[in-house]
């Protein structure tokens, strides 16, 4: 059994979009554990995928009003986990499948294992912005090394050329790390047009590109031009289990003359090679041991990912460097 890091295990992650709930189970892993969600009667229930009564996975099952059904005997759970019906008696016994805390926020639904606060970024609530959300399948990947690669200013160069960085030009670059009691924040002044085609295509004139780490399991890269935000892309990282991680990515765009359908489907275009790269390179260090890596003069926020998802925050400070990115 994976032991996992105390804030990890008690933060609160998203499972599924409220619009997408029907008359299908939605079945769920999260930190190792079954789970199963569905539309109740008062909201979205989440349940440990366990009938009470001979252990079938609720998940096979199906969704009937605003109860799901067991598919070895038909015993029906509703709200709370709370059994409703016994097919063939009208006897009701008093037992419970196992439900879990739920939150409903920013059209998803949320859970957690522990008793962490419920907290989001600001960018996945601000109205004014054109806004969706994305949710690839899981893939094989730890959760922090995912984590890390989101706001990981250097591999871009090597894993995304001339998608998000040219592999062989790069500038110099002052950079700003903060780190404070609740996260840290790397601001990356450019003050140039950007190289690599996604920038180009959906920034224009960058002046500054931000790393925000929303701890322990929400990574936001977003980039600015001259009249503010351009694009922001916050990423809830869902461990499954140890390797496993599944991604639910919240872009934000100011809105503009460009339809919001057309800007989603030229973002997730141009984001699928982002993603198979980035998945390619995750896979791989998922083979090998995790931890105990070296720190590098560009490693900005790997160290307060590590340090706040074990209950060891890094002392706030705030430094300046340049590099050539």
């Amino acid at each position: 059994m994976t032991a996992w890091p105390a804030a990890v295990a008690g933060a609160w992650y998203p499972l599924a979009r409220v619009d997408r709930l029907g008359r299908k189970p939605v079945a769920r892993r999260l930190l190792g554990e079954p789970l199963v969600v569905f539309a109740g009667k008062a909201g979205p229930v989440v349940l440990r995928d366990r009938c009470p009564h001979r252990g079938m996975p609720l998940s096979a099952g199906r969704v009937e009003g605003t109860g799901i059904v067991c598919p070895y005997h038909g015993w029906a759970f509703g709200d709370g986990g709370r059994c409703l019906a016994v097919p063939g008696t009208t006897a009701v016994p008093d037992v419970a499948a196992a439900s879990l805390p739920v939150r409903v926020a920013a059209g998803l639904v949320w859970t957690t294992l522990g008793d962490a606060a419920f907290a989001l970024p600001d960018v996945m609530a601000d109205a004014s912005l054109d806004r969706f959300w994305w949710g690839p399948p899981s893939a094989r990947a730890r959760m922090l090394d995912a984590l890390e690669n989101h706001l990981d200013p250097a591999h871009p160069h090597h894993v995304h050329p001339w998608i998000v960085r040219a592999p062989d030009r790069r500038r110099p670059v002052a950079v700003t790390v903060a780190v404070t009691p609740t996260g840290a924040c790397a601001t990356y002044a450019e003050e140039t047009r950007a190289i690599g085609l996604v920038p180009r295509l959906f920034e224009g004139h960058r002046t500054t590109s931000i790393g925000r780490l929303h701890p322990p399991a929400i990574g936001e890269v977003a980039f600015t031009g001259p009249a503010g935000l351009r694009l922001s892309i916050a990423v809830v990282f869902v461990p499954e289990d140890a390797t496993t991680t599944r991604p639910w990515a919240h872009f934000a765009t100011p809105r503009g003359r460009m339809p919001t359908w057309l800007k989603r489907w030229l973002l997730l275009a141009f984001h699928f090679p982002i993603l198979a790269q980035d998945r390619r390179a995750l896979a791989l260090q998922a083979d090998r041991p995790a931890g105990g890596y070296a720190i590098g003069p560009l490693d900005f926020l790997g160290p307060a990912i590590w340090g706040f998802a074990h209950d060891r925050p890094p002392s706030p400070e705030r430094y300046e460097r340049t590099v050539m990115l």
